[in-house]
């Protein structure tokens, strides 16, 4: 399966990409946990918690698909994640042994910071006007031309040049104030 369809197919609560996902990662997981203080149960425990997660993530928006993201990656870096907090509630926690089997860790903790990044710039975004919404989405999401979108919102190039300028003055300046709320 595709990137695409594995997503389509959680989104969908598709049985057929569940038992995918199963047969393709559960081994993989299974692995990370028995290697780092678990057994099989514990390692089912937190396969079905990662789907889970997986699942809400994308329902609720927080996980979105990008053109160099892996759902396997993100499904990886949730089982570990979710694993290391069961090891620290036991108190038996030590760093995990590094696995060949998932996905660097690097790349992981990235992929998790930009996914992380991109939901809040989200939350932002959509405190803007709507034409500003618009016009940002035109440009940026589906790379349309600043002719284009001029055509489309009955502006001229220009315009449409200069609302993009002020449209992203403004998302900066909703940024800021959200993430230095004193000034």
């Amino acid at each position: 399966m595709t990137n695409q369809e594995i997503f389509d197919g959680i989104a969908r609560r598709d049985n057929r990409t569940f038992l995918y996902l199963y047969q393709e990662y559960q081994g993989q997981i299974q692995r990370m946990v028995e290697k780092n203080s678990g057994n099989a149960e514990d390692a089912l425990d937190i396969f079905q918690e990662g789907i889970i997660a997986l699942w809400t993530n994308i329902k609720q928006g927080k996980f979105q698909l990008q053109d160099n993201a892996k759902v396997s990656s993100y499904l990886f870096a949730l089982c570990r994640n979710l694993w290391i907090s069961k090891l620290r509630k036991r108190k038996d926690f030590k760093p995990l042994e590094e696995s060949n089997d998932l996905s660097d860790h690097e790349e992981t903790e990235a992929m998790m910071a930009q996914h992380e990044m991109i939901s809040e710039l989200e939350k932002h975004f959509r405190q803007l006007g709507e034409s500003c919404r618009k016009l940002l989405s035109l440009f940026y999401y589906q790379k349309a031309s600043l002719k284009t979108i001029a055509d489309q919102m009955a502006i001229t190039e220009k315009t449409a040049k200069n609302n993009k300028y002020r449209c992203m003055q403004s998302l900066k300046s909703i940024y800021q104030q959200n993430t230095n709320p004193s000034s």
